[in-house]
């Protein structure tokens, strides 16, 4: 089952956030989430958080509205996002994109959210904002990219190292190189095709993909 979980950060429109609510089968906002939620027109059918940045006349309109509230204390261990992911498993999610996991008041909620995708191996687990796509790849492992020639896609290491990383079908060519945490070496290469390829031997790997919609001189 696909959760689209909405957090508290803002939510750009962009072809990346309109494919993900348009496949999602259940909607879970965590705290002010539920606000963007809303403004999408989607009713969540659980709210969940310490609830200390939703005012309360929507909280009582969301209720009303059948979404069921889950208030957590405000002193936990863990972030509300993370509190809405553990939710989502519960009801059988397979598949979790969050919207809102970037921007807001507190550039830290979008750290917290990035290294998120590496606390749960057994999901697919993806962020999505604007025209980007953004998921880990753990090694050994492979990643397809499908979209068009001209897209952007980034590949960041999140450990002190990604190993063997070769890709396909990108205009700068990785043969079974090292990308080092760090450096952002792996930024905004091109698709040359509608169909590219990334390969890791070893490491964690973060993948963007971004809908850029030009076609790249070659």
């Amino acid at each position: 089952m696909h959760v689209i979980l909405f957090a508290g950060g803002t939510v750009q429109d962009g072809v990346a956030v309109e494919q993900a609510l348009a496949s999602g089968e259940l909607f879970i906002a965590a705290d002010s989430g539920a606000q963007s939620a809303l403004a999408r027109g989607y009713v969540p059918a659980f709210v969940v958080g310490d609830l200390d940045s939703l005012p309360q006349e929507i909280l009582a309109d969301l209720e009303q509205r059948g979404s069921q509230v889950s208030a957590a204390l405000e002193e936990k261990d863990e972030t509300d996002t993370e509190l809405a992911i553990e939710l989502a498993l519960r009801q059988g999610a397979t598949r979790i994109t969050l919207l809102g996991a970037l921007g807001g008041d507190r550039f830290e909620h979008t750290f917290a959210n990035l290294l998120l995708l590496a606390a749960y191996p057994d999901l697919q687990l993806e962020l999505a904002d604007g025209d980007s796509l953004g998921w880990l790849l753990r090694g050994p492992g492979s990643a397809r990219i499908s979209g068009q020639s001209g897209d952007l896609l980034s590949l960041f290491p999140l450990m002190a190292s990604a190993e063997g990383v070769s890709t396909e079908n990108l205009y700068y060519p990785l043969r079974n190189e090292t990308l080092r945490f760090g450096r952002p070496r792996g930024i905004s290469n091109v698709l040359l095709t509608e169909h590219a390829s990334v390969t890791l031997r070893s490491g964690l790997l973060l993948i963007i993909h971004t809908c850029f919609y030009r076609s790249f001189p070659v």
